[in-house]
């Protein structure tokens, strides 16, 4: 895993990406996805949808397993921003990643097959992943799982939690990478903070698990895990927290110069191994 590919990924696509104003900016971004998982030499697909008037597109690429190819993992990310931020962290940085562990996948064998989902209009109700479930749950293939990287490159001296979460549990400093389940994803966070703990020690690393669909705690569906927890699949969130730690959240402040990019590559490498030992 490389810190120049994940910092040219988020340079690239370092800029307002809202649906409102920066439309073509938007799709630009789209475009910079496809072309670079296409370079990987993956199997692309747009998947397409409308809001409002007007088109957009989840991108979908696949590396297909050589055993077993109706058994999918899939790993997401949004590409969308809120008017008014580049989105460095918020989500250029899961894209990034979500780009690089591609890139390195695609010379690995896998049993199962490994689909790679640039989800759009994620900030504005998870649109492009409901759109996506909502055809996944009419499918015959078997899902073993989602990660939804969801801001993934922002480390700080403080870190907050939700009011429903005893701190004292926890750390103080923002310097880990957290992995968000429910009862139903229990059995894929165990086995994914294995992959983490043995292929990446030095990364500090939390869980959480909520009951149920995550009702009682809204900062735990804030990605697009939460339609796939809906619609019963096995989902994950992993995250640097967001708001509960970085405030450039939805801000113009959110830019590259903020991020941590061997934090990012350190992620990227759990994610990575956790996903060759889950697809085989």
């Amino acid at each position: 895993m490389s810190v120049e590919n994940l910092k040219g990924h988020v340079k690239s696509i370092h800029f307002d990406r809202n649906p409102y104003d920066h439309y073509l900016e938007l799709e630009q971004a789209a475009e910079y996805i496809e072309k670079e998982f296409l370079k990987a030499g993956l199997e692309v697909k747009e998947d397409s949808f409308q809001w409002e008037g007007r088109s957009y597109k989840n991108i979908v690429a696949e590396k297909k397993g050589a055993a077993f190819p109706q058994r999918v993992f899939i790993l997401g990310a949004h590409y969308d921003t809120v008017p008014g931020s580049p989105g460095a962290d918020d989500n250029a940085s899961g894209v990034s990643v979500l780009l690089e562990v591609a890139r390195k996948i695609q010379t690995a064998h896998v049993d199962g097959s490994v689909r790679f989902i640039a989800f759009s209009l994620e900030e504005y109700n998870f649109i492009g992943s409901a759109h996506y479930v909502e055809k996944l749950k009419k499918g015959k293939e078997e899902i073993l799982g989602m990660i939804s990287l969801e801001m993934v490159g922002f480390t700080g001296p403080k870190q907050n939690y939700p009011p429903v979460v005893n701190p004292k549990y926890y750390p103080n400093v923002g310097d880990f990478i957290a992995i968000v389940g429910n009862e139903r994803s229990k059995e894929l966070l165990e086995n994914i903070c294995r992959s983490f703990k043995t292929h990446i020690p030095q990364l500090p690393l939390e869980f959480l698990i909520v009951p149920g669909k995550g009702e009682g705690m809204e900062e735990a569906r804030l990605s697009d895990h939460s339609p796939f927890w809906d619609h019963g699949f096995p989902a994950l969130m992993v995250t640097d927290t967001s708001f509960l730690r970085n405030p450039n959240y939805h801000h113009p402040s959110d830019t590259l110069e903020t991020l941590n990019f061997e934090f990012m590559r350190e992620v990227a490498v759990g994610i990575y191994y956790s996903i060759i030992e889950l697809a085989k």
